[in-house]
């Protein structure tokens, strides 16, 4: 039976930034467990229609049935200059549309060169609050939390050289969680220290992987997806992608039939 939330008569309508992953899913259920966060929405942010392969729209539609939650979908137009003025306005237009008061996002600490997060900028800038419940938390400390809660957790997307195609599809446990500490526990190569790569981050704050949530504390049923064994598979190495901070050579993701 999925636990009822129970909130104070002065509870802030919350939103939680959304992706369908293991951090925002955590998010959700600390809010949840918080009496001053009446939690109604879950917010995704889009470029226009171009989808995140790593978090599939279908999946999260269906995270949203299950948690009996209205998912919104904020899309940026193609073009966008100022990223930070993009997000202030369509923060407040979700504020003045449903009421919202709070942003609950699952962020656990400062990514690359941000002086402050970027979620914590975006609410203050439209008018309302942000909530960080998972800020600066260990790492190892977060991820047991969610096998303790009986999160059901599937990686959607990885990237080399952490990890390989083998790994889509597969649970989080805790047979996976003592799997990437030991990649970190073995270091970088010298060719990949002087190439800049970073090392893992347990948490995979830095894009080295994704994660997929199929079922929780919150969840009315499970998530039932029809998934391809198969990964997507692309080859990255040849390409000038800013993003590929890890110098990876291939990115695997999920695959939906």
């Amino acid at each position: 039976m999925v636990e009822q939330q129970v909130i104070n008569s002065s509870a802030l309508i919350t939103a939680i930034s959304w992706t369908g992953g293991k951090d925002c899913n955590l998010a959700l259920l600390r809010s949840w467990r918080d009496g001053n966060f009446d939690v109604r929405y879950l917010l995704v942010f889009r470029l226009g229609t171009k989808s995140f392969k790593a978090h599939p729209l279908k999946f999260m539609e269906a995270q949203a049935r299950s948690l009996d939650l209205k998912l919104i979908i904020l899309d940026f137009p193609d073009g966008v200059v100022d990223w930070m003025d993009a997000y202030v306005e369509a923060i407040r237009k979700v504020r003045d549309e449903y009421g919202i008061q709070v942003i609950s996002t699952g962020d656990i600490n400062l990514v690359g060169m941000m002086q402050r997060n970027w979620m914590e900028r975006a609410c203050e800038g439209a008018g309302i609050k942000c909530y960080l419940p998972l800020w600066n938390i260990d790492k190892e400390e977060i991820l047991n939390m969610m096998l303790d809660e009986g999160f059901d957790i599937i990686f959607s997307c990885v990237k080399a050289p952490f990890f390989d195609k083998t790994w889509i599809n597969r649970k989080l446990d805790q047979t996976a969680l003592q799997e990437m500490k030991e990649i970190i526990r073995r270091g970088l190569t010298e060719d990949q220290v002087k190439s800049g790569t970073k090392l893992l981050d347990l948490c995979g704050e830095r894009g080295e992987y994704h994660t997929m949530c199929v079922f929780g504390p919150l969840y009315k049923h499970r998530v039932e997806m029809d998934l391809s064994a198969k990964a997507y598979e692309e080859k990255i190495s040849e390409t000038n992608w800013e993003g590929n901070i890890h110098n990876s050579n291939y990115i695997w993701t999920i695959s939906l039939n």
